[in-house]
């Protein structure tokens, strides 16, 4: 059991998770005026011994479902034609998903039960639904087993760790008028919807106008650069309280990680992406989730960010396999085997760290995880 045991906070800043206070502003139109008040609305119904955390793992639960069917159905190929009803079962829960997301905050002010635990598992939950969602909407794209699958899961991902990066260095999280966590998610589940109505074969209809590339490359290139928008914004927030070198250095641990992985796909003897790509999405989606959670973690117990996780030795097994399968032709460890096996560590290492901040969370603070704590 001690080996499952690690400690994340030290000693001494425990005592800063008792005076944490979370403080933050969502200007999203489309949040206070539709999904706030709906969200206030059904609160109405939420029993008020109902912990937060509850219904911020119901919410990640709706995710997982989706995941878990798409996996079924559409299999690892990342294409094909998606059934209706999996389609609209997707929007639904994702949409739900969405609603939960808005209702634990609320429920946690309502019953006086909020905690930085509530808001680290806030932030990681939504970080690993990019990671689970975004490999049911690569095929919704129709991106297949291409690097196509890989950006469309980078371009959200990045952001996301620089944002939490803004609340670390800030010591608050506001949300611009337009923002992803309100309009960006509506408009992630209404593609869902979208396909289903009209069918996902026009995502890989050629455009002429675009030198022939298809729909799905140039919505991803529109993504990126509409992402891309608003990070020199939230950079500025930031050097307000650091310089800019600080801030861009702080970046680098994930900006390896998928260098590492896009030298994989590129230039693996075997071209293993082409046969597992869920396994690459999986490792780079649950790596982020982890540092995201690291990053929240620090900042509510007032500790300085490691310059990188433990994690990064597999992202240099991985280099280094690839590395020598393109000097000698064949990789030293078979390559799909190490990918399967690298997901499989880092699934288990977020699984990890989330056991084990909950422990100590739970224990410094003396509160209950899914119980109101009066």
């Amino acid at each position: 059991m001690n080996l499952l045991k690690y400690d994340f906070i030290a000693q001494e800043n425990l005592k800063f998770l008792k005076t944490y206070k979370y403080k933050g502003t969502d200007q999203s139109l489309l949040y206070n005026y539709i999904l706030s008040p709906f969200a206030n609305w059904c609160l109405k119904y939420v029993p008020l011994n109902v912990a937060p955390n509850t219904l911020t793992l119901l919410g990640l639960i709706c995710i997982i479902i989706c995941h878990i069917l798409f996996y079924f159905v559409m299999g690892d190929n990342f294409l094909g034609t998606i059934p209706d009803w999996l389609l609209w079962t997707t929007f639904i829960l994702h949409m739900i998903y969405m609603n939960f997301d808005n209702l634990d905050g609320k429920q946690a002010r309502r019953t006086n039960n909020s905690s930085p635990l509530g808001m680290i598992l806030d932030h990681n939950f939504d970080s690993m639904i990019i990671a689970i969602q975004g490999t049911n909407f690569v095929t919704c794209l129709q991106c297949g087993q291409s690097i196509l699958a890989f950006l469309l899961i980078c371009v959200p991902t990045y952001p996301f760790y620089i944002i939490a990066h803004e609340e670390y260095y800030t010591h608050e999280m506001n949300l611009p008028i337009i923002n992803a966590a309100a309009e960006g998610t509506v408009f992630v589940g209404s593609l869902f919807a979208i396909n289903a109505i009209f069918g996902c074969e026009f995502w890989t209809m050629k455009i002429p106008q675009f030198y022939n590339l298809q729909f799905n490359t140039v919505a991803i290139i529109l993504f990126f650069f509409v992402v891309a928008f608003g990070l020199p914004f939230v950079f500025k927030k930031i050097t307000k309280f650091v310089p800019l070198s600080k801030a861009l250095k702080s970046q680098t641990y994930m900006l390896f990680t998928g260098i590492v992985l896009f030298y994989v796909i590129l230039f693996s003897p075997s071209d293993v992406g082409s046969r597992h790509m869920r396994a690459i999405l999986y490792i780079f989606g649950f790596t982020m989730s982890k540092a995201v959670g690291i990053v929240a973690v620090y900042h509510v117990s007032n500790q300085e960010l490691p310059k990188y996780l433990n994690s990064i030795y597999l992202f240099l097994v991985l280099l280094f396999n690839t590395i020598y399968g393109q000097i000698f032709g064949q990789s030293l460890i078979e390559e799909g085997l190490l990918l399967q096996i690298s997901a499989f560590i880092t699934v288990l290492v977020h699984i990890h760290f989330l056991y084990n901040i909950t422990r100590q969370i739970s224990e410094a603070l003396k509160i209950k995880v899914f119980k109101i704590n009066k």
